[in-house]
This record gives C-alpha cells, sequence and structure tokens, in this order.
C-alpha cells in the first residue's frame, strides 16, 4: 500500500515538473545594475538559462553570485511568469592599489580595480592597513598618493606631504587644512619644513 503511494507521489512530482517546462518556461532574463561584470558572467554563475522551468527558480542560485568580490548585493525577483529579473549592486572602486587592485569603500579588494578608482594612489610596504587608508583617503579628499611602511604613514597632496607614525595623528590633523611643505606629526608635536 505505502509503496503504491510513494509510486503516486512520485509519478505525480514528476508530472508537475514536466508541466511546468511546458507551461512556464522562463522566456526572459533582466540582470540590472551591472557595470564591471557581464552579463553573460553572470548568468553562468547564476546558471540562468532562458527555457527552464520558471517555478523551480530560486534566490539560491544567488551564492556563487555572491562570493565575487565585486558584488555587494543581489537579488532574484520574478515579476511574471516566464520572466526573472536580477538585480545587483556592484562595489564601487575607491582607492587605486598599486598591484592593480583597488579598495572598496568598504574595505573590499577588488580585482583588477584600479583603472576605475577615482581616489588617491596607495603605495606601501608590509600588511594593508585597509581601514587607516580608507580614514585618510576620507579625511584628505585632495590627497594624490597614500603610503604606509612600518615606521607610519605619508599623505600627499599637491601643496606638501604629512606624515605621522599612526594614521590616527593624520586624521585628527586633517581638520586644519592641507598641509604646506612637510609637514611631520608626533604625538608629542609637530615639525614642518619647507
Amino acid at each position: 500500500m505505502w509503496g503504491m503511494r510513494l509510486l503516486l507521489a512520485l509519478l505525480l512530482a514528476a508530472t508537475l515538473y514536466v508541466a511546468s517546462l511546458v507551461l512556464f518556461p522562463v522566456e526572459h532574463i533582466t540582470v540590472i545594475g551591472n557595470r564591471h561584470l557581464k552579463t553573460e558572467e553572470i548568468l553562468a554563475r547564476t546558471q540562468l538559462y532562458a527555457g527552464e522551468p520558471w517555478l523551480w527558480i530560486r534566490s539560491d542560485r544567488l551564492q556563487g553570485l555572491l562570493r565575487d568580490p565585486w558584488v555587494a548585493e543581489a537579488r532574484l525577483e520574478k515579476p511574471r511568469i516566464g520572466e526573472v529579473r536580477l538585480i545587483l549592486r556592484e562595489r564601487e572602486p575607491f582607492l587605486p592599489l598599486a598591484d592593480g587592485n583597488a579598495l572598496a569603500t568598504d574595505g573590499t579588494v577588488l580585482p583588477g580595480g584600479a583603472p576605475m578608482a577615482k581616489g588617491p594612489r596607495v603605495e606601501g610596504q608590509g600588511p594593508l592597513p585597509v581601514q587607516d587608508l580608507l580614514a585618510l583617503a576620507r579625511a584628505y579628499p585632495k590627497a594624490t598618493r597614500l603610503r604606509y611602511t612600518p615606521a607610519g604613514f605619508w599623505v600627499e597632496t599637491p601643496q606638501g606631504v604629512v606624515f605621522a607614525p599612526e594614521a590616527q595623528l593624520l586624521v585628527k590633523y586633517a581638520h586644519l587644512g592641507m598641509p604646506k611643505g612637510r609637514v611631520y606629526l608626533y604625538s608629542w608635536g609637530v615639525s614642518v619644513s619647507p
């Protein structure tokens, strides 16, 4: 008796699946919000294709896409039968790094994003101090270059260069305006040279 019920349930499920392929296929897929990633690449990562059963498309297909550092947010909508809409929000490159990558405004490293980044160029030695660099770029919007080493941080502007062993000192100094000449900040004082 239970075997017959199981067989009927499987037969019903198979019939519904085949009917969904014939009656409700995906006819149109729209990708919105992509600037850096190509539509074909997005569709391949999500495995969304025309002709698939519209009823069975779920948002778990976005997992592979969400692992991409360029993708900040993605959601899947099915506004009408046969139509699928994929809405993306890509991260914006902010600070160009010397290796050709870029830092996004949230600190994510974006591969190949340096040419699109509008912030000051970042150069340095040692581990990348992401939060410090973002704070410096925000504090000195007219900076042309940010440098870091184990000794400290340099902010270069068209008017001069300012150095401090810690980024927090530079951020505190930023409210005084752009440095003129060479300025060295320390916790015990300031040194200025032309």
